[in-house]
């Protein structure tokens, strides 16, 4: 089985480093429909042997591991895919070189959505002609409070793409209307169940503003490897 370069199912997420774009993706990811990104969470999804609350205990393990550890805990591309989006800038083709298995299975199924991330211009995954791309912007206030500096910048328009407003973290009823709209543009159905849906959706925004800062400046080391830990 080759890369099938033509999926209409990956949905790249562009924003800049300490954005929360991994927050959103796991988000959208409580969607039977969509994956999170780490391989065994992801195939026990496609053997349909993950619900919404399994999704969602995934996702409020990672938070677990933050307050414990007081490191920055997150799934991420290299343990969906075996490589990122900073490969694909340093050669076009390491995809094909680094890849799992699981890359090209993802690429040549249609039921289920997956998520890798461009930290630049939205252009590293450009080989996928039919990617969606969700561009994160108003992301410069999470970056601020993790003692980093950003300006929001001016960037041209990209086909088959959704802006989705980091601002409506702080607010409950604009983010389930913001999330509702990204599932909106990636083309899945809404839950049936809102209430349970808006429950799982509001604990996890409540708890990444309590904790999205550890990790981050005077509090800790970012330390994107020690996520490997959160699976066992």
């Amino acid at each position: 089985m080759e890369i099938n370069f033509s999926t209409e199912n990956l949905v790249v997420t562009n924003y800049p480093d300490w954005g929360g774009g991994k927050f959103i993706q796991m988000a959208l990811a409580l969607h039977p429909d969509i994956l999170l990104q780490q391989e065994r969470l992801a195939r026990l999804k496609m053997e349909g042997k993950q619900d919404i609350y399994d999704s969602y205990m995934s996702v409020m393990k990672t938070f677990e591991a933050k307050k414990m550890r007081k490191h920055h805990i997150e799934y991420g591309c290299n343990f969906l895919a075996g490589f990122s989006g900073s490969h694909l800038d340093l050669d076009i083709l390491a995809d094909e070189k680094m890849c799992i298995q699981l890359w090209k299975t993802l690429t040549n199924q249609e039921e289920f959505y997956f998520f890798m991330v461009d930290h630049g211009d939205g252009k590293s995954f450009r080989r996928y002609i039919n990617r969606k791309t969700l561009r994160l912007k108003n992301c410069g206030w999470i970056i601020e409070k993790r003692k980093g500096s950003y300006d929001e910048p001016e960037q041209e328009n990209l086909p088959n793409s959704f802006q989705f407003d980091m601002n409506s973290v702080k607010n409950s009823e604009d983010f389930l209307n913001e999330i509702n709209l990204a599932l909106d543009f990636i083309g899945v159905a809404h839950f049936r169940d809102q209430k349970v849906f808006s429950t799982h959706l509001e604990k996890i925004r409540e708890t990444f503003l309590e904790t999205f800062t550890i990790g981050f400046g005077k509090e800790g080391t970012y330390d994107k490897i020690r996520s490997k830990r959160v699976n066992g």
